[in-house]
């Protein structure tokens, strides 16, 4: 659980949100009515992009929702496009609503069947739905459009990762990072498969500069807290557990690591690969 903001802060960031969402509303709609309207020569394209602008940015500011009607309106200027359909799949997935952004991804390969971007939107969906066999396919394709993609890669490797096959998704996530050193994402899965593995003190020397970055997350944080449980040093998990959670989370969190300290290598293997704390679906 992650430290909650003071309340007034909350209500500002409430009505900023508030305000970028009526701005977008009223963007969209007055771009719609040009478009109906006709507008001058070449105003289907030009109403196009700026719907596709300002859908991106509402998708971006954390407003996947009112995103979907305006990219579904771009769509239906410019069906034969598949990028909208795949922007409505990754605003659908943002906002949680997997099987419906699974078939917007299906949408857009039925027009681009080797588009790489939606071949790794279905992949992360069917991780969602729990279908790592069948997401793995996605990925394997989305390579064989981008060879060494790092999202493709890191997505691969989460497909592996859930299928109990570690060797070959650390691998997979090895290539990612060659490909893009900056990929937390990547990081923070190859920093998990190895913990998964018993190979700890790896995953802490992987986990713990991308912990100190500006840029790091709760995620990183938390699995180099797992990582330094499962070793057995316990002042330090806590440290990193303290970061982000108050003082009865952590203990609870603390727990948890000494149960899985003592289960076998099978059983807490599998109980990472579980736990939607540490092996969130959207591992991509």
């Amino acid at each position: 659980m992650e430290r909650g903001k003071e309340p007034v802060e909350s209500i500002a960031a409430f009505e900023r949100a508030r305000r970028v969402r009526w701005w977008l509303l009223g963007a969209a709609l007055a771009i719609a009515t040009s478009c109906s309207a006709g507008g001058e020569s070449g105003g289907a394209a030009n109403n196009y992009d700026a719907l596709m602008r300002v859908a991106d940015r509402a998708r971006e500011s954390g407003d996947p929702s009112n995103a979907v009607p305006i990219y579904q309106r771009a769509h239906e200027i410019n069906p034969r496009e598949p990028e909208p359909l795949v922007r409505i799949g990754q605003s659908l997935l943002q906002a949680g609503n997997v099987p419906e952004a699974a078939a917007s991804f299906q949408e857009a390969l039925k027009l681009r069947p080797s588009d790489p971007e939606a071949l790794r939107g279905l992949g992360g969906a069917l991780i969602a739905m729990n279908q790592p066999e069948l997401a793995l396919e996605q990925y394997e394709a989305a390579l064989r459009a981008e060879p060494g993609d790092a999202r493709a890669l890191n997505g691969a490797g989460v497909a592996l990762d859930l299928l109990g096959r570690p060797d070959e998704a650390q691998v997979r996530y090895d290539a990612a990072l060659k490909a893009d050193p900056a990929n937390l994402a990547a990081r923070n899965n190859f920093g998990l498969s190895l913990i998964s593995t018993g190979r700890y003190p790896e995953a802490i020397l992987l986990l713990q500069d991308a912990a100190g970055q500006p840029g790091a997350n709760s995620r990183t944080r938390g699995n180099l807290a797992l990582a330094y449980g499962l070793q057995g040093d316990m002042p330090q998990a806590m440290r990193w557990l303290r970061a982000d959670m108050d003082e009865p989370s952590a203990q609870r969190y603390l727990a948890y690591f000494g149960q899985l300290r003592s289960a076998t290598p099978e059983v807490r293997a599998a109980s990472i690969r579980a736990n939607p704390e540490y092996y969130p679906s959207g591992r991509r």
